[in-house]
């Protein structure tokens, strides 16, 4: 049994956590105002608190991504270059780390972009 939620959650509720028998974990460093020169740093982070949290549970990041449009938010800026960058690094760690990652999304979505 899993459950979704933000990474910081799983320390937040322990009893909840205590009862999965997977972490299922939702890291976004753009939403947090990363900028992209630390997002991998801090994607780590955020996994690492999960794992901490799951004390030995496997780990799984359902959701992570970096929006090529619409705008900023306080130090996270989307582009195309910082989607692609964060894409990259994202996969080549997981890849490296034997970490299980769904990336979302693949494409912009017509109705988070106006």
């Amino acid at each position: 049994m899993g459950y979704v939620d933000a990474y910081y959650e799983f320390s937040a509720r322990p009893k909840i956590t205590e009862a999965c028998d997977v972490i299922l974990s939702n890291c976004y460093p753009f939403w947090e105002g990363c900028h992209i020169d630390y997002s991998l740093p801090y994607m780590k982070d955020m996994y690492h608190q999960a794992k901490d949290a799951g004390a030995g549970k496997k780990v799984i990041i359902t959701e992570t991504g970096w929006p090529s449009e619409g705008g900023g938010f306080e130090g996270s800026l989307a582009s195309e270059e910082n989607f692609l960058r964060y894409f990259i690094n994202a996969q080549q760690w997981c890849e490296k780390d034997n970490i299980e990652m769904f990336y979302f999304s693949s494409f912009d979505e017509s109705w988070k972009n106006g």
